[in-house]
């Protein structure tokens, strides 16, 4: 009886050691909190398969590989950028992502005003100690673009169709005017633009945009553009006229395979999973970060169109490596 008693007493000092051994495991395995994220899209919101639709993918992804919980907003015509950045700072985002230019002058503001939230600007500079800004060196894409476009146009003359007249859309026509010249120094260069100075609403008019790419079609043999939401009434225009189009932001060969040709693409995912990656790793830093070509900020959709030859595709490749390498350098 006394053996039993002693084999139970030891049994039961094993399994309290065990549980307190378990306690102790669960405690220093601690799982880490869940970060949360408020996004305030661009113009034209989600469903423009492009800018706003890139980035809502980057959090997707991050949702799944790290575990961030989100809330998007999209911008209405009861709200200003403002309105819209300190709602999210009322909810007490871990970090609060702002979507292109035109939030400049409100994120200066919001963050000036609360400086212990984090916040991350995309496609767009804000000078501020609370702010990480993104910026993409799109003109390596655009030179590339401009370089097919040329190379797709028998008659030499191609077109460009802008969403708004801001610096980002100037830089983007100026960079594809480059390698338009840079394949055909004598093309002829048409433009048209939906929105005018500072105006946004021109990224959200796609009536517009096929009636200004219809316009472009009358003379070119092939479009440029950079037109968030409009750009998909530029695509209608491009399988009226029968005509190639390249297009800007995501992958949209999907939209039309007949004549959207490729698409330079903008890669706002990329740009989302890398600053989310650095916020739960701990190393989320203000300043500004520069993402291009060699580093798959920027790039171009693949060339599988039956509109690109070989000669093309080889040709553009080239191109391609003497921009990552720096022999070939692009005018700012």
């Amino acid at each position: 009886m006394l053996a039993t008693l002693k084999k139970l007493s030891l049994l039961g000092t094993i399994c309290l050691l065990l549980l307190l051994g378990c306690a102790a495991q669960e405690a220093t395995h601690t799982p880490a909190p869940q970060l949360s994220v408020g996004v305030a899209l661009g113009r034209g919101g989600l469903g423009d398969r492009s800018f706003n639709d890139s980035a809502y993918a980057g959090l997707q992804q991050a949702q799944q590989e790290l575990g961030i919980r989100y809330r998007v907003m999209e911008l209405t015509s009861d709200d200003t950028q403002a309105t819209t950045l300190k709602l999210l700072v009322s909810e007490q985002y871990d970090l609060i992502i702002a979507l292109g230019q035109e939030y400049v002058a409100a994120l200066t503001e919001v963050a000036a005003a609360n400086p212990d939230q984090r916040f991350a600007i995309l496609d767009a500079v804000v000078d501020a100690p609370n702010v990480t800004s993104v910026t993409f060196r799109e003109l390596e894409g655009d030179f590339l673009a401009g370089a097919l476009s040329a190379l797709l146009s028998p008659g030499g003359t191609v077109g460009f169709l802008g969403g708004a007249d801001i610096p980002v859309i100037r830089r983007i026509e100026s960079g594809w005017q480059q390698g338009v010249r840079y394949i055909n120094p004598d093309a002829t260069i048409l433009s048209e633009y939906a929105g005018g100075v500072n105006d946004f609403s021109g990224f959200t008019k796609p009536e517009l945009g096929r009636e200004l790419a219809l316009k472009l079609y009358a003379q070119a043999d092939v479009l440029y553009a950079a037109a968030g939401r409009t750009a998909l009434g530029a695509i209608d225009a491009a399988k009226e006229a029968r005509l190639p189009i390249i297009t800007t932001g995501s992958d949209q060969r999907w939209i039309a395979p007949d004549v959207v040709v490729t698409s330079r693409t903008k890669n706002m995912d990329t740009a989302v999973l890398l600053i989310l990656r650095d916020l739960v790793a701990g190393t989320f830093t203000p300043g500004v970060r520069e993402l291009d070509l060699k580093s798959g900020g920027v790039g171009m959709a693949e060339l599988d169109s039956p509109l690109v030859t070989q000669a093309m595709r080889e040709r553009l490749k080239s191109i391609e490596q003497d921009l990552i390498s720096g022999k070939l350098v692009i005018k700012e």
